[in-house]
């Protein structure tokens, strides 16, 4: 096998346990992973690690921006409101 069949069946192996697993694994598991293997595992993990903290700050982002639209009705419904009342 070439080294991207190994990570592509170690990523694959990594997927199907979970991260939580893979990481008790490595830390202090019954079957504790070769050094190449454990060094992939590490890696991947790592990987994981920076696409949740993307995935999280594009959510952060979002919510950015629907608080800031709901602000910007609800401003906009009072400015409707008071115009209403004193346009009489």
């Amino acid at each position: 096998m070439t080294d991207l069949e190994h990570e592509a069946a170690g990523r694959t192996e990594f997927e199907a346990d979970g991260e939580r697993a893979v990481l008790d694994t490595i830390c202090h598991g019954p079957g504790i992973y070769p050094d190449p293997k454990r060094l992939f595992a590490l890696r991947w993990l790592r990987e994981r690690e920076v696409q949740r903290a993307r995935q999280e700050q594009k959510m952060r982002s979002y919510v950015r921006c629907a608080f800031w639209t709901a602000v910007a009705a609800v401003i906009t419904g009072i400015v409707g409101v008071l115009v209403t009342w004193f346009a009489r």
